[in-house]
């Protein structure tokens, strides 16, 4: 039997169940649950909705996530920061303009399934999400996510085809970094690679330097095996994927921030989005009973 959110709260003393009422008083929604993770390693959030790490914090060091003033805390939302998982497909839907952007994972209520502190100190989050086929997705699968929480965040996703075919998952951890000044960041380690521009509905271009920021950017780059490197004034913080070829780098810019009812004017200068996943032509097939497995690193320096 599969122990409930209370008993695995009770027995592990580095979880707190919260609000986002309590924890983002300001923030619009009609409210939903938060796990609060204190260790001597670090502070973090989470919210079950979507499996979403909201806020992580070193010891003695900065937050490193972005979570929007305007984010919206409702049951079935999706939160705009942290860390959503697009999931069983990114972007539009790739035949049902009727379905939601960025597939349903991220607006699910997940299982908290297990919880420790291991012994290295770090804590270990295990959750869970069960699809049966429907409308919005023709197939049984099982989705776990586990996150390890030490000095740094690592993410790990399993995938599993529970139906009797197989079918393709686009995915793609989507995470809201905090920046100091969007103008002044720069993504290292992409220089060139192709990537196709969605601002240029789709249109294929090499990168040449750096990544920067004068403007709205929403780029994907397929096969990178490297990690690559957000470099904010004083702070570089490196970005890994071990089977998460796509790179996927996303700012708004002013005008369509302005447009973006849970982003709003002006609050684009403090994320930069630096994605790891698999997308486009690294879009993962999978077959009937198979299981998939993915895992992306943040680290300092």
């Amino acid at each position: 039997m599969t122990d409930s959110l209370s008993d695995i709260i009770a027995r592990c003393d580095f979880l707190e169940l919260t609000d986002s009422a309590s924890l983002y008083p300001h923030n619009p929604g009609t409210g939903l649950a938060l796990l609060q993770i204190n260790t001597p390693k670090c502070q973090a959030t989470l919210a079950l909705n979507g499996a979403q790490l909201m806020r992580f914090t070193p010891t003695g060091g900065d937050e490193l996530l972005w979570v929007s003033p305007q984010c919206n805390f409702s049951e079935g939302a999706s939160l705009r920061g942290g860390i959503p998982l697009c999931l069983p497909w990114f972007g539009p839907h790739p035949s049902d303009s009727n379905q939601p952007n960025h597939g349903i994972a991220r607006t699910q209520p997940w299982d908290l399934l297990a919880a420790h502190i291991d012994e290295q100190g770090r804590a270990r989050l295990k959750l869970g999400l069960q699809h049966q086929a429907d409308a919005q997705f023709a197939h049984d699968f099982n989705a776990e996510l586990t996150l390890t929480l030490g000095d740094t965040p690592t993410l790990e996703l399993a995938l599993t085809n529970n139906s009797q075919s197989a079918f393709n998952a686009s995915w793609v951890m989507h995470t809201y970094f905090a920046v100091s000044d969007i103008s002044q960041v720069r993504i290292e380690g992409l220089d060139g690679r192709e990537y196709a521009d969605k601002v240029a509905g789709g249109a294929r271009f090499t990168q040449s330097g750096p990544v920067t920021f004068a403007g709205e950017v929403d780029r994907v780059y397929e096969d990178i095996q490297l990690p690559v490197t957000i470099d904010d004034h004083n702070r570089r913080l490196q970005v890994a994927g071990d089977a998460c070829p796509s790179v996927v780098t996303w700012n708004t810019g002013a005008e369509l921030a302005a447009k973006v009812d849970d982003i709003g004017p002006g609050n684009h200068t403090g994320y930069v989005c630096v994605e790891r996943g698999a997308c486009l032509n690294d879009t993962w097939q999978v077959a009937a009973g198979e299981t998939r497995r993915a895992q992306m690193s943040i680290t300092l320096g």
